[in-house]
């Protein structure tokens, strides 16, 4: 097994498993971690990341309050389709509403410019703006809820999207993704590691769905969230 293939095992197991956290594991995974020998067979090294990665992803699912080494580990390899989620010891405490989509394109044009083949999820119905660009389509909705903002993107978007959050991470099982509870600071990360700040987001949904990530802003919960991601198939 490679350590992508590790990866992607990992990042499946979070959405499928809820373990309980003992209040002494943060401790006890730096020290298993620390302690493993230098010289090992190479099934041992994958066994011995399998173990640690584990202990560490069962902190973040149960949304346990993680050590800083913890925290910088978690987000080497925490990755949702194309967004890349960091955790942070601090942030934002109120967004503004999602923005609206100031293009008019139809759908069909917008999948066309950005390459790929867009959804639009059946509860929300045909969107009041879409707009694209290369590897992405934004859609927005005015309701009586508020604007919800809807982004779809192929994984290969450049630059990426990092989510830097606080404590607001949740997992998603039904969508294959993660809520993003508390507002959180929206940046986009370029080839060579520079970051450009987008804006502070709300409680936003990310989901993978056929090879292309979503992103959902603007509804009024996790629940409501779900259910409009689920009509997006």
């Amino acid at each position: 097994m490679t350590e992508e293939q590790l990866a992607d095992e990992l990042r499946a197991l979070g959405r499928s498993v809820d373990p309980p956290v003992a209040p002494d594991l943060t401790t006890a995974v730096l020290e298993r971690v620390e302690g493993q020998p230098v010289r090992r067979a190479p099934a041992e090294v994958i066994r011995a990341k399998w173990r640690a990665l584990v202990a560490l992803l069962a902190l973040v699912v149960a949304g346990a309050a993680l050590a800083p080494p913890v925290r910088a580990a978690v987000a080497e390899w925490l990755n949702i389709g194309g967004v890349e989620a960091r955790p942070v010891p601090s942030g934002p405490t109120s967004a503004p509403g999602p923005p609206t989509a100031a293009g008019r394109l139809s759908v069909e044009e917008a999948g066309r410019r950005a390459g790929l083949t867009p959804i639009t999820p059946q509860l929300l119905g045909t969107p009041t703006g879409v707009e694209a660009s290369d590897g992405m389509v934004a859609m927005s909705w005015d309701t009586p809820e508020g604007v919800l903002r809807l982004e779809q993107f192929s994984d290969r978007l450049s630059p990426v999207y990092v989510k830097k959050y606080y404590q607001s991470l949740e997992p998603v099982k039904v969508v294959d993704g993660y809520w993003f509870s508390t507002p959180h600071d929206l940046v986009l990360e370029d080839e060579n590691g520079a970051e450009r700040s987008v804006r502070v987001a709300g409680p936003t949904l990310v989901w993978v769905y056929g090879g292309t990530t979503f992103r959902l802003e603007g509804a009024t919960g996790k629940d409501r969230a779900t259910e409009i991601a689920l009509s997006a198939r």
